[in-house]
């Protein structure tokens, strides 16, 4: 059974929201020496709703042999697999990383809200990857069950 987890970017989606809306005030009310115009506006607002669509959540898909990521709608996205994996951990992330798709002292980190993580450590390989999650334990309990039973078929 494929284990199912979500975590939304709330901060992000707030800040974005904000952002319209300033843009919004800034073409009614005709603001500075240089209003923003129709055209710019449409073409703002197209930006940042494609920037909604693509990171407004991290999404985590769990099974027998794969760990997938996605971001929002799903154009950015990496598969794990689960043979690769030696380790898993809980950990929690500096708040100086970030959110987003980042390059840590740890690895590489998919995260777009809070910082607890699950840090995976490859098989032969000085690699981590960690994973933003508002569940670490549970996260870590399904990739772990994950590895032992792959270990048990070997």
């Amino acid at each position: 059974m494929n284990f199912y987890s979500r975590q939304i970017s709330k901060w992000s989606l707030a800040i974005m929201a904000f952002s319209m809306f300033i843009l919004l005030l800034s073409f009614l009310y005709s603001f500075g020496d240089n209003p923003l115009d129709l055209s710019m506006l449409t073409i703002l607002y197209a930006f940042f709703g494609l920037v909604i669509l693509i990171f407004y959540g991290l999404f985590i898909e769990i099974s027998e042999k794969n760990i997938t990521l996605k971001f929002g709608i799903g154009l950015i996205r990496r598969s794990i697999d689960i043979e690769t994996i030696e380790s898993v951990e809980c950990v929690r992330n500096k708040w100086w990383y970030g959110w987003g798709i980042r390059l840590t002292p740890h690895g590489w980190m998919w995260n777009v809200s809070g910082l607890d993580a699950v840090e995976i450590k490859y098989i032969n390989m000085d690699k981590k990857f960690r994973i933003g999650t508002d569940d670490s334990k549970k996260l870590k309990e399904e990739i772990q069950k994950r590895i032992n039973r792959l270990s048990k078929k070997r």
